[in-house]
């Protein structure tokens, strides 16, 4: 292909250009004249990547410092919950005056153990289906006793700030304690009167917060009224003595020899993740 030849006019404006060029560049040098629009030039990039700056990095920078102390807040708080249910049951333990502990006759006729000393460990609710605990007649839960001992604890209490929840009755593969809630139905809890004039033993529901008893008013003369109050008996030797258990919310009478008393538990296993379980020593 043949090359064409720039025109005369063409050779005219590319030396015009070239002259204005050489110009501006020695007056640049040699004058500073255009420093200013220099300056201006140099101000608009720090304003671009100052602006570039607060509009893509701050902003990830600032989510991922806020996501940072959210994650350490809610350590922060899962630590003082964990601290504050220890205390509630430190408080719960004092407020029985060692009762929920000790009664010398139950412990040396049941247990047999002249020397004795209760105390408790620290555990973890690692799982509780709040559906089947709603519905259905198997009421168990699984913890994680928070020691470094290899000690058995089956048929051991558990308890939470409120009151007594079960006891263990196996540990699986993975060291976690299953419970027997007090409203599963092959339950069993021996229970009296504040009077100490009437003793049953109340059997689980299946029902969320309700135990049931059953006796022969023809044997038992004491009056039952709602809101009537029942504790630990002690008898059996598991539960200790004089713990309240809930109070009386209804009345059915079956037959003539039979009345079924529905006592409504003050415990819920729903309420804390931190529990207590009583140790013999």
């Amino acid at each position: 292909m043949a090359r064409i030849a720039p025109t005369p006019g063409q050779k005219l404006s590319y030396f015009i250009f070239l002259c204005i060029s050489v110009s501006i560049l020695y007056l640049d040098i040699t004058s500073n004249s255009f420093q200013s629009i220099k300056n201006s030039f140099k101000s608009f990039k720090v304003s671009a990547v100052y602006i570039t700056n607060e509009i893509t990095i701050e902003p990830i920078k600032s989510v991922i410092n806020l996501t940072k102390s959210k994650n350490d807040l809610i350590d922060e708080n899962k630590n003082l919950k964990d601290a504050l249910n220890v205390s509630y049951l430190n408080n719960y333990l004092i407020s029985r005056d060692n009762n929920f502990f000790k009664d010398e006759e139950i412990i040396k006729n049941a247990i047999e153990k002249k020397n004795y000393n209760f105390s408790y460990d620290i555990a973890q609710l690692r799982s509780l289906d709040p559906n089947i605990y709603k519905c259905c007649d198997r009421h168990r839960m699984h913890i994680e006793i928070l020691s470094n001992g290899e000690n058995s604890y089956k048929d051991n209490v558990v308890f939470n700030s409120s009151g007594i929840l079960g006891l263990i009755v196996d540990q699986n593969k993975n060291k976690y304690h299953e419970v027997l809630l007090l409203t599963d139905v092959s339950h069993s809890l021996p229970i009296k009167s504040g009077s100490n004039q009437f003793f049953c033993n109340a059997k689980g529901s299946g029902r969320l917060d309700i135990i049931v008893c059953s006796y022969n008013p023809l044997l038992w003369k004491e009056e039952m009224s709602i809101n009537k109050e029942f504790y630990t008996s002690g008898l059996g030797g598991i539960y200790p003595k004089n713990i309240k258990v809930g109070f009386l919310k209804e009345i059915v009478i079956e037959e003539t020899t039979i009345v079924r008393l529905e006592i409504k538990l003050t415990t819920n296993p729903l309420e804390d993740s931190v529990l207590g379980v009583i140790k013999y020593k």
